[in-house]
């Protein structure tokens, strides 16, 4: 008998473009979501299907470098990118931070005196 149970949504053709869409730089769930399937299905045709699951850590890879702004300090600093580009910018960037040492710390105030009143000397101080 045929026909019964859920119709195939994930197909080969639909799988095809998943695999575009993260490789354009689209997140799982994003690509997922466009396509009208949940974001754990494509997750679990890779546990499945080696295959698959092959193609989506290759296309995950480039889809990475795609979000990666390359040539930023932010590339080496946020995104983790050791790429000479990303390298290059971020060395550059700190050679011509100022001498000042601790430039980026912000002083904090004095200490007032405690104000705070306990019945346990200890904590009189903590406010």
């Amino acid at each position: 008998m045929t026909g019964r149970g859920r119709p195939v949504i994930f197909d080969e053709p639909a799988q095809t473009e998943f695999l575009r869409l993260v490789a354009a730089g689209a997140r799982i769930g994003e690509a997922a979501t466009k396509l009208g399937v949940g974001r754990r299905t494509p997750e679990q045709l890779a546990r499945r299907n080696p295959a698959f699951a092959r193609q989506l850590d290759a296309a995950r890879t480039v889809g990475r470098d795609h979000r990666i702004p390359h040539g930023t300090p932010g590339g080496y600093n946020n995104w983790g990118c050791r790429c000479r580009r990303c390298t290059a910018k971020a060395t550059r960037a700190r050679s011509n931070a100022p001498d000042r040492k601790h430039a980026d710390i912000h002083r904090l105030p004095a200490p007032q005196p405690a104000t705070a009143t306990s019945k346990f000397p200890v904590l009189a101080d903590v406010g």
